[in-house]
């Protein structure tokens, strides 16, 4: 048998499934079990992609003449000019002799691709900044079913953009009393406490490698304080099982399925445009309160001192380009723009 025909049937993808409630934990079972039940959400998305990385045979790359990194892009996941590889450099990643970083149009750094070794694949790596430019998540299972790609990991979120459903509190007392237990040994938690500071706590259930759950106050740890917004999301890894190419499918399946506990709280809408708008309200009204605190008095001064013409001295000595690291993998320019305008009016309202 050819080499390049070993590598494509060790890159198929083994008869034993992923279960979306094995830890990993010792003594933990491996059961076939499907992901939870979507009833009451058909057509609808409860949770989005929020990081992905595929590993493909580069022979089967080769086949379908993808080899170039923008076409082997476009291919996946569609991108035209959305994200874009810097150059290929002499830089060990992930056990790949050769990298490059993903950047996108807005110029952020949004994921890494390696080439060049590790069993003689390919890896294409996407943050949660890349995943929202992912416009189709049908045509990526598609193309990555072709390309006999495997997930490595994969992230799927929901936003209780209200808080009404996730409370991490609450869930790091379920945690304790063993309610994330799926049979065998409960899955290892910990729990990350802000104490009582408002800049948001976080709960760990799980381990990295395996299924790790983490939920955590996202409008806090965006520096707004008051914000109720949580986060739920599951990290699955295929290091050590297969993580179905159909969680690109219905990322909110899987992520009910991944705890018993989850499957009684992930309801309602979740998509990356709510996300998004989302992000920029809470980033939007912790810049105005940084501001107001840090900024407030000094302006003032300026206003006393200038009148009317107080905004032309800003404009003219304090102004310039770019953009608050808060908003970093959110929006830039008129879009930002636009939804911050949206945004505040609306709570001045």
């Amino acid at each position: 048998m050819a080499d390049s025909a070993r590598l494509m049937l060790a890159c198929m993808p083994s008869s034993e499934g992923f279960s979306p409630v094995s830890t990993g934990e010792k003594g933990q079972g491996r059961a076939e079990v499907g992901p939870g039940s979507n009833t009451g959400q058909k057509g609808q998305q409860t949770a989005i992609i929020d990081y992905l990385t595929l590993v493909m045979p580069q022979s089967v790359v080769d086949d379908f003449r993808c080899s170039n990194i923008e076409l082997l892009l476009y291919k996946l996941f569609g991108f035209r000019g959305e994200v874009v590889a810097g150059a290929l450099r002499e830089k060990n990643w992930n056990f790949y002799a050769l990298s490059a970083f993903l950047i996108d149009r807005d110029g952020e750094l949004v994921g890494r691709i390696g080439v060049s070794g590790n069993k003689e694949t390919i890896c294409v790596s996407l943050t949660g900044a890349g995943c929202k430019w992912v416009k189709n998540w049908a045509h990526v299972h598609k193309q990555a079913t072709m390309l006999r790609a495997r997930i490595s990991r994969v992230d799927c979120a929901h936003d209780d953009y209200e808080g009404t459903r996730l409370d991490v509190h609450a869930l790091r007392e379920r945690a304790a009393a063993g309610d994330f237990c799926e049979g065998g040994c409960p899955p290892r938690h910990r729990f990350m406490s802000d104490e009582g500071h408002g800049t948001g706590s976080t709960l760990y259930v799980g381990g990295k490698g395996h299924k790790e759950l983490c939920v955590y106050e996202k409008g806090k740890q965006l520096g707004l304080p008051s914000s109720p917004w949580v986060r739920a999301e599951v990290r699955l890894y295929g290091k050590h099982v297969e993580v179905p190419l159909d969680t690109l499918l219905d990322p909110g399946a899987y992520l009910r399925g991944a705890y018993s506990v989850m499957s009684e709280l992930i309801e309602g809408v979740c998509t990356r445009l709510k996300t998004i708008r989302k992000q920029v309200e809470v980033s939007a009204e912790a810049m105005v309160l940084w501001m107001e605190r840090q900024v407030g008095p000094a302006l003032n001064v300026l206003r006393g001192a200038f009148g009317h013409s107080w905004s032309d001295v800003c404009e003219a000595r304090i102004l310039r380009d770019g953009h608050p690291g808060r908003f970093r993998g959110i929006a830039k320019g008129d879009a930002l723009h636009k939804f911050v305008r949206e945004e505040l009016c609306q709570s001045a309202a």
